[in-house]
């Protein structure tokens, strides 16, 4: 079940091992992972790779988001939404990716299978809806 998993003042998301199957730019990043998880960054963000750090907004031309286009086919290898609506994640090459939380806009969300759904919410909280449960016979 794709499903976060409390931990403190954070949540560990159902991210783990994941490769990006599919990379969307619009006016927004939106990194699709292969166990049906959809990321999606409204906001200006950070990429750090390796010795480089990029601040990128969404909301620019798409050729100024050049730098996220490596994490297409990436896999991820943690990814954590703080209660103070942080998201963190983090690829095996070592990139990493991280949105600040926002007092007047929704920066990020991730939404999967079941009905799951974790936004990010104006004021730096988190919204959470859990997966429901599956009804085996």
């Amino acid at each position: 079940m794709c499903a976060p998993t409390r931990d403190n003042d954070r949540w560990i998301l159902p991210v783990e091992g994941q490769p990006v199957t599919q990379l969307r730019v619009d006016y927004a990043i939106t990194l699709l992972l292969e166990n049906g998880i959809a990321v999606r960054i409204e906001n200006p963000f950070v990429l750090a790779t390796g010795d480089e750090r990029y601040q990128l907004d969404p909301s620019d031309e798409p050729i100024y988001l050049a730098p996220v286009l490596p994490l297409a086919r990436a896999r991820i290898v943690s990814g954590t939404a703080f209660d103070n609506g942080k998201l963190r994640l983090v690829f095996a090459d070592g990139s990493e990716i991280t949105v600040s939380s926002s007092e007047d806009y929704e920066p990020w969300e991730i939404c999967g299978p079941q009905g799951f759904l974790m936004v990010s919410v104006p004021g730096g909280e988190l919204a959470i809806w859990l997966p429901e449960e599956i009804e085996t016979e």
